[in-house]
């Protein structure tokens, strides 16, 4: 088994826990606090937290003296709570005696074995919960209490209390409390139910039905019952709660009254069938237990945060889940996610994409604003598709309120504009590369465009103040404006949008082309000019084979060797404290320019760099890599991602300890680490990237199913199902020979091309290699 588990309690860590076990269904995300914590009054290591997909609050804050908005995930009324008494004086506390606690990832459920103290009598506790796949708004638990010797009765306590925002105490100033009660309502029979509003009016409406397998007599206000209840005199006292969620002001009585107050088994089992497809078409199987077990957890979050109850609904993808994490708000993680969603889910794919599309005139905005034609999209984004980038960041050493200028990260266009035409090569769809697909491209352009200046002493475009995805560096040392010149990542995704544009309007034929230009308003001069400018972009070159993060990184000081690899805090807030900067030190986060060997295969990152007519890189590289892996400090979540996926096809043995320390991300961190705040999604999903697209080889093309694999020695054999224009296909390593098989079912052949030249696969049919590794 490949299931999460605790042996222990500790308090300490159960912060981290919880986020680690929040179940998901992509519309309901609720974190794995303990029922009988959250029922606690007193303060408890327990964080309970319920939240809805995309459902924001944009209350004003002051924050640093200044009067703000940022869009920000709610928490809202937990319903989670349950606990006993013999008394009502005292109630079950932190667990004692033996305790399990496991995510059971084959079934998306969380379970709980723990004895609890109850006077004199001890109680064991079996617990499992679930967020239902197969209804989006229903939460489910149910608890099964034996004793050896059970007392005559017992008070069950039920609450469903209003919650603040308060996870992360940085952010404290943005967030607090955003719902206020507009009315509540309970049954005799166990029902509770509230409906919450924020600031704004928009409302929330949740009911939780408790019961038991013996007659409860209910009294006490809604948001907190209690009830007798006499010990079962056979067998076990069995206790469920139902919570349903909705948006909306709904009828509180009718909304209960919906609950089902059935069967456990029944609503767990319609769980199990709609978890079990996505699960079996999408789990990767490996040889090895240490890698196995990591990797379903990857899958396990990444099927839970995106699912077929995501569809049609106005959802992006959240960095740290539908969490506190950064406000629950939309960066660019999808950009790692794409990947392996359109090979297997492609409805999800696009799903994410119409998100983006949906905002696309909120990016014109944003570009007309800052004097640029096309679409700019925010680097953080939640419901108005307005940049959600708080003004200012707390640094907890020293106490001081830091400017954040990140918005700046203009790069997110290009990652957009990336997963769009990725979805494109895994469906073949051109009805979708017509619409959306293709229009953000042209858009993206048509903005990278207007952005670059012509440079008349160079000869060549420049993009000037802009942040690349190292935010270790967001202005020059002294300078009194953010934003920095020519980044590497930036400029070269800038180019490849540019060719994008092209290489879609061709491929779309000149009726549909022409229509796509009139439509967006593309004239033949603006078409000529993203081509000159897509071939004169300027890169910082420093040395041969070398392009440097930016234009003077390599002009600033060398940092210690210890902020590399010794013990110390968060490099931006410890120097900081100390009245500097990172902006001051050649040393990244993560090095952007090795994400493009993340994104692409070394031969097109020098074709790329060819058609913008600089030096080609010798040995896919070595040098420019080498040189920013000395400066990379890793404390980015992503930047262990990023270097497995770029090392595949320089340094293999590099390439495979960042892959395990990717891994270990989220599973091995400490109890005080970010973790606590959310899971790091991109990261999971970008393990998953690394086995498929870089280790196995498997990337989508216009011309087929590429199979160019560099497999690790120590990775053993591996089995996935993987999608390509529709079609599945069997993929197999067993150490030593690589086979690809098309389905029998398969209504159409599919094209692979690899070392050895072009094979054309029937349904049915296989075709192998050997690759010594």
């Amino acid at each position: 088994m490949t299931d999460i588990v605790f042996e222990h309690y500790d308090p300490a860590d159960e912060r981290r826990r919880e986020a680690l076990f929040t179940l998901s269904n992509g519309v309901l995300s609720l974190r794995g606090a303990a029922p009988e914590l959250a029922a606690m009054q007193a303060p408890s290591p327990a964080y309970p937290g319920l939240y809805l997909a995309g459902f924001y609050d944009n209350a004003e804050r002051e924050v640093n003296g200044e009067r703000c908005r940022v869009e920000a995930l709610v928490n809202l009324p937990d319903p989670l709570g349950l606990s006993l008494s013999l008394d009502r004086q005292q109630w079950m506390d932190n667990p004692c005696g033996s305790y399990r606690q496991a995510y059971e990832l084959a079934t998306c459920e969380l379970s709980r074995q723990f004895s609890a103290s109850l006077g004199a009598y001890e109680l064991r506790i079996e617990e499992c919960r679930f967020v239902s796949h197969a209804a989006p708004d229903l939460i489910a638990l149910r608890w099964c209490i034996t004793c050896p010797s059970p007392p005559s009765g017992v008070w069950l306590r039920s609450t469903l209390h209003l919650r603040a925002n308060e996870l992360i105490e940085r952010n404290h100033a943005y967030e607090g409390s955003r719902l206020s009660t507009d009315e509540r309502w309970l049954s005799e029979a166990g029902h509770s139910a509230v409906r919450a509003r924020l600031a704004n009016g928009e409302a929330v409406t949740l009911a939780s039905y408790t019961g038991a397998n013996v007659p409860l007599r209910w009294q006490g206000p809604p948001d907190q019952r209690e009830a007798w209840l006499e010990w079962p005199r056979s067998g076990a006292l069995i206790i469920e709660k139902h919570i349903r969620v909705q948006p909306g002001a709904a009828d509180l009585e009718a909304f209960s009254r919906y609950l089902p107050s059935g069967d456990f088994g029944q609503l767990q089992a319609a769980h199990r069938d709609a978890w079990q497809q996505p699960w079996d078409a999408a789990r990767v199987c490996v040889a090895h237990p240490e890698l196995q077990r990591p990797l379903d957890f990857a899958l396990a979050h990444i099927l839970q945060t995106v699912t077929s109850l995501s569809l049609g609904r106005d959802l992006g993808f959240p960095a740290r889940g539908w969490q506190e994490g950064y406000h629950g708000q939309i960066f660019w993680d999808e950009l790692f996610a794409f990947p392996f969603l359109a090979s297997h889910f492609p409805d999800r794919a696009e799903n994410l994409l119409a998100y983006r599309y949906r905002r696309l005139e909120a990016a014109r905005e944003r570009a007309r604003a800052l004097g640029l034609a096309g679409a700019l999209y925010p680097w953080r984004s939640a419901s108005s598709g307005q940049e959600q980038t708080p003004p200012w960041l707390f640094y907890p050493l020293s106490g001081h309120w830091v400017e954040d200028p990140t918005w700046r990260q203009y790069h997110i266009g290009a990652a957009i504009a990336y997963d769009a035409w990725l979805l494109f090569l895994a469906t073949g769809d051109r009805e979708l590369l017509a619409g959306m697909a293709g229009g953000k491209n042209l858009e993206g352009a048509r903005c990278w465009a207007s952005m670059a200046r012509w440079d008349v002493a160079r000869g060549r475009y420049v993009i000037e103040g802009v942040i690349g995805p190292d935010e270790y560096h967001n202005r020059y040392p002294d300078a009194a404006e953010a934003g920095l010149d020519n980044n590497s990542y930036t400029n070269l995704m800038a180019a490849w949008t540019l060719q994008c544009a092209a290489q879609v309007l061709a491929d779309l034929g000149q009726a549909a082309a022409t229509d796509l230009c009139e439509r967006l308003g593309v004239s033949e001069g603006e078409l000529a000019h993203w081509h000159e400018v897509g071939q004169k972009l300027f890169l910082p070159v420093i040395a041969p084979g070398v392009i440097g993060q930016f234009e003077g990184f390599d002009q600033l000081r060398m940092p210690p060797s210890e902020w590399l690899d010794g013990e110390h805090p968060r490099l931006d807030w410890m120097l900081e404290a100390e009245g500097d900067s990172t902006d001051r030190y050649q040393i990244t986060k993560q090095a952007d320019t090795l994400m493009l060997l993340h994104l692409f295969p070394p031969q097109e990152i020098r074709e790329l760099i060819a058609h913008l007519g600089y030096p080609v890189p010798e040995e896919n590289g070595r040098e420019a890599v080498e040189y920013h892996l000395s400066r990379i400090s890793h404390e980015s979540s992503l930047s262990h991602t990023v270097c497995a996926g770029a090392m595949a096809h320089v340094d293999m043995a590099q390439s495979w300890a960042f892959f395990r320390q990717c891994l270990a991300t989220d599973l091995e961190s400490s109890a005080g680490s970010g973790t606590l705040e959310g899971v790091h999604l991109a990261a999971m999903a970008g393990a998953l990237d690394v086995l498929q697209r870089h280790y196995l080889g498997l990337r989508p093309a216009l011309d087929g199913l590429h199979v160019f694999p560099a497999i690790p020695v120590e990775l053993g054999a591996v089995a996935l199902k993987l999608r390509y224009r529709g079609q599945w296909l069997d993929i197999a390593w067993d150490g030593d020979q690589l086979q690809v098989q098309l389905q029998r079912d398969a209504n159409r052949a599919v094209t692979l091309v690899h070392h050895q030249g072009r094979t054309q696969l029937a349904p049915g049919q296989a075709w192998q290699a050997h690759y010594p590794v």
